[in-house]
């Protein structure tokens, strides 16, 4: 449960990837979403996992990757 976590309100990787905990890949986009927003993710992550790529992703790596590289 995110609310047990740390209390994160940025959209950081540390933040995303707090919720991002027991999410099954492959996964997609809207997956991620859906999985984030079930676990209690702050509007802030949400929206930054918003502009995600549109694409399958296989593991937390691969989402922090797309996730870090994305511009501000």
């Amino acid at each position: 449960m995110a609310s047990e976590r740390v209390d994160r309100t940025d959209a950081s990787p540390a933040a995303v990837v707090d919720f991002l905990e027991g999410a099954q890949y492959p996964c997609s986009k809207q997956d991620i979403l859906d999985h984030v927003a079930r676990q209690g993710a702050p509007p802030m992550v949400i929206d930054a996992l918003r502009r995600l790529p549109d694409e399958q992703y296989f593991n937390l790596a691969h989402v922090i990757d797309r996730f870090s590289s994305m511009s501000p």
